[in-house]
């Protein structure tokens, strides 16, 4: 690792149309690692979302000294019917591999927390696969593991059954 990157500091920041290549690039990374292709258009879709104020999700994105994006933390607001107040689930984040280890998944997820004391949300909430210890060593120094186990029914796509 070069000296610049040792020594670093890492800001976070909402995305910017112009992060759209970094971010593209995080992306794919990302999903790359889970082993899943997303189709382009969703792709597509998912990007100018997280930038529309209209919808309820966003990105925050770690940069290095310089502006260069490093990471990024996509994530989705809903309300819940156990409390008043909104729940945010972290639903992607993923910072470059050669930056790993500085603190940029920390300071992302902080940066979410922060925002979420500001606006009044009750948690911010995320999941990872058991088998992926590297994440989870840095999740488990930020908060505990719950006991809840999901499940998921996917839903066929296509035209509706008769």
């Amino acid at each position: 690792m070069t000296d610049e990157k040792r020594h670093s500091p890492i800001t976070v920041r909402p995305a910017v149309a112009a992060d759209r290549d970094a971010w593209l690039a995080l992306w794919t990374g990302y999903c790359d690692f889970y082993r899943t292709k997303v189709p382009d258009e969703v792709t597509e879709s998912t990007w100018s979302r997280l930038l529309d104020p209209a919808w309820p999700m966003g990105c925050v994105v770690a940069c290095a000294d310089g502006g260069a994006v490093i990471g990024m933390a996509n994530y989705v607001l809903h309300p819940n019917t156990w409390s008043a107040r909104t729940l945010c689930y972290l639903e992607d984040l993923f910072v470059a591999p050669e930056w790993r280890g500085r603190g940029a998944a920390t300071a992302l997820i902080r940066a979410l927390e922060a925002m979420g004391r500001d606006r009044g949300w009750l948690r911010v909430y995320w999941m990872t696969r058991t088998d992926n210890g590297t994440a989870r060593a840095v999740y488990d120094r930020i908060a505990p593991v719950t006991d809840w186990v999901r499940y998921d029914l996917n839903l066929p796509t296509g035209e509706p059954p008769e």
